[in-house]
């Protein structure tokens, strides 16, 4: 046993390591230290998620809204908030410029002033081309017939550069984070191939890379403390699939002047959906893998920020009450351990994702969100089955 000798086996242990007549047992007290000794034993049934204190810092906790109505949320933390999917689709460019040169601000500044008067950090999705101005103005992607040509880069790149420069006039001093797209590569290769109905970016690395330098560009000129968060890649896996490799292509592609993306970004947005039946157990190897990308792409001193996750298969309609705080609880500790410095809820309100009306769920978030930001947690290990745990002074919980 780790503190000592003893004759007998313990009870209850998560395995051990037999030497000759030596046997190492890891036991409930061994959360706690976590040390070299115990993680040395071979074929555990659990993961090192942090061995040292996790205490994440307000900002981390996010969340989408998608009706107005809603802005005003009482007893549900969350620091930051991003734009995408707004009821209407009234925060996208092509909702905004409603014709050449005339901009309809409404929806978008109420959004804006009441997030920002509640204190909040807000992210600002830079996306969908207005037909008129659209490279591919007759094509339909993941927004339907009512978009058309909102997926495609604009066909006349300085459109987009006098859009981002009106977004950051008008809102200079109350945004802070601008991201670039969204999910580009869901059913896109960067290579202008789309596969189904369902995609949000139909261009190319290229352009979509110098969508990024245009905007930093035009932003930084009259907010040069903004930050730029990068389109946000999703369908992450455990292991090695095609967004590690669209991730490290994207930023290695060509601004069209004589730099990459990586030269314009500030943070890494990535998306942290789970695959079939909401396996927890993936999500760390999801970011490990992430990890692993930004270092390949020379990214690595930049923060992650999860923009968007949620239960997704099945979504939060599907589950009991009791599914939907297990999986959301894990999510928010494993996220919270591995590093990830900001995470978004998808969506507060949304009709089949939502968690609005559920009373038990959104208690029981504030429960592990008040927990996180307490610093009691010690460390944090994931069992292979999905389980999370983690210690504090109190003792060992288990999720």
């Amino acid at each position: 046993m780790n503190s000592g000798r003893s004759a007998v086996y313990p009870k209850r242990h998560y395995g051990a390591h037999f030497t000759g007549n030596r046997a190492t047992f890891f036991e409930n007290a061994d959360f706690t230290t976590l040390d070299s000794n115990v993680r040395a034993i071979p074929n555990l049934p659990i993961r090192v998620l942090s061995a040292s204190r996790v205490m994440p810092p307000e900002e981390f906790f996010g969340m989408h809204v998608q009706k107005r109505v809603h802005d005003n949320i009482n007893g549900i933390t969350f620091r930051t908030i991003r734009s995408l999917d707004m009821a209407g689709g009234k925060g996208f460019w092509h909702r905004i410029e409603t014709s050449p040169g005339v901009f309809d601000w409404t929806d978008l500044d109420q959004w804006v002033n009441m997030h920002h008067a509640a204190g909040r950090d807000l992210i600002l999705v830079l996306f969908g081309t207005p037909t008129f101005y659209s490279a591919r103005p007759t094509e339909v992607g993941a927004y339907g017939p009512g978009a058309p040509g909102a997926q495609a880069e604009p066909a006349d790149m300085t459109k987009w550069s006098r859009y981002c420069t009106a977004v950051a006039s008008r809102y200079l001093g109350k945004v802070k984070y601008y991201e670039i797209w969204n999910e580009p590569n869901l059913n896109s290769n960067g290579a202008g191939v789309t596969t189904g109905p369902v995609f949000f970016f139909s261009g190319t690395f290229a352009k979509l890379s110098e969508m990024t330098r245009l905007a930093s560009q035009a932003i930084k000129a009259i907010d040069p403390a903004a930050k730029i968060i990068s389109s946000p890649v999703t369908a992450w896996a455990p292991v090695a699939s095609s967004a590690d490799t669209y991730f490290i292509n994207m930023m290695a592609a060509p601004d069209g002047a004589s730099g990459t993306m990586k030269d314009w970004i500030d943070i890494v947005g990535v998306h942290l959906y789970l695959h079939s039946g909401n396996d927890t157990s993936e999500l760390s190897r999801m970011i490990d893998r992430i990890n692993e990308c930004k270092a390949a792409a020379s990214v690595s001193e930049k923060e992650t920020w999860d923009t968007e996750s949620a239960p997704l298969n099945p979504p939060a309609i599907e589950l009991t009450d009791d599914e939907a705080k297990r999986i959301m609880a894990r999510m928010l500790i494993t996220i919270a351990a591995k590093g990830v410095s900001r995470t978004m809820y998808y969506q507060y309100d949304n009709g089949v994702m939502g968690i609005v009306g559920r009373s038990a769920i959104i208690s029981y978030r504030e429960e592990i969100c008040q927990l996180l930001r307490s610093g009691k947690i010690n460390s944090v290990v994931e069992f292979k089955d999905g389980r999370v745990a983690y210690a504090t002074n109190a003792g060992l919980t288990i999720i």
